[in-house]
């Protein structure tokens, strides 16, 4: 053994758990006094230059007694401002197929398509970037699921904001569904904001030229890709935001008016996954009262 070892065994010997333990209390105890007097003269100094502040405002409580369905409904009838948020799930019913339900939405149905196009995920077919180098599978899948067709009818669901409409309590419906069912049911243009858009133009991707939704329809319907017609190099792009496109500048103008403004958020038909929709729920206070109609799991806060 080396001297070394032989010092390292006598340290061993002499050490003893518990006055560590003290020592690390006394070290805890004595920074504990000392931010207590470091907070006391932080606190006379800002007095002295302040002189005495109002008590802080107590937190909101919220606007309804208890959180059931009976207490939402009692609340509704008292509601001037309130903000729908959708998905694709009031509109399974309609027969449009949502994205992420297992089995039955887009994304475990287009395996044939991503093997045809040499694509690697659903989310890339959905993609802007591929449809910049390659419009046809997008193009060639609107057709197959027959979207938009005119058979498609609004669901009792978009009926229910028709409904709150008439009632003069929607402050706006923000939908992340392009299908524009809610535009059937009569609800006024103002009230309804398509955050991913819609089918109702287009434009083309070179000079900007803009093409109708009938026009739209028949182009998509073809099966063929639309080339523009004013300029003859351009693609006709429907105006839906895909995936790597930015949402339009609207959208933050129109949340950051209504957010404050809000006394019930309904959220029907989304799992909250895509961004930053997603994040609605967040901006609306926090006392303001919600009421979840899920369509599974939730991916995003509410």
């Amino acid at each position: 053994m080396s001297d070394n070892d032989e010092d390292t065994k006598v340290s061993y010997l002499n050490y003893r758990p518990g006055s560590a333990l003290e020592a690390i209390d006394a070290k805890i105890a004595e920074m504990n006094a000392l931010m207590k007097r470091v907070n006391e003269s932080a606190a006379r100094y800002f007095q002295t230059q302040l002189g005495d502040l109002p008590n802080p405002t107590p937190p909101t409580t919220s606007l309804i007694s208890e959180p059931t369905i009976d207490a939402i409904a009692a609340h509704l009838k008292t509601c001037k401002n309130v903000i729908i948020l959708t998905g694709a799930g009031i509109s399974t019913s309609a027969g449009i197929p949502d994205f992420r339900t297992p089995g039955e939405g887009l994304y475990d149905n287009v395996q044939s398509y991503l093997e045809k196009y040499n694509v690697s995920s659903p989310m890339e077919l959905f993609s802007y970037k591929l449809f910049q180098e390659d419009p046809v599978p997008f193009y060639s899948l609107c057709k197959d699921i027959k979207y938009p067709a005119e058979s498609v009818q609004p669901t009792l669901a978009h009926y229910f904001i028709r409904l709150l409409s008439d009632k003069g309590v929607l402050l706006r419906n923000y939908t992340q569904n392009i299908d524009m069912l809610q535009s059937k049911t009569g609800i006024p243009e103002e009230k309804v904001f398509e955050v991913h858009g819609s089918f109702r133009s287009g434009r083309c991707t070179n000079c900007s030229a803009s093409y109708t939704e009938q026009e739209m329809k028949e182009y998509i319907m073809s099966g063929k890709v639309g080339y523009c017609t004013a300029c003859t190099n351009g693609v006709v792009k429907p105006g839906i935001v895909m995936f790597g496109e930015p949402l339009p500048n609207e959208y933050l103008c129109k949340i950051s008016s209504d957010e404050g403004k809000c006394d019930l958020l309904v959220v029907m038909g989304t799992s909250l996954s895509v961004g930053p929709v997603n994040q609605i729920p967040n901006t609306i206070p926090r006392s303001t009262p919600r009421l979840l109609i899920p369509i599974g799991r939730l991916a995003g806060p509410l």
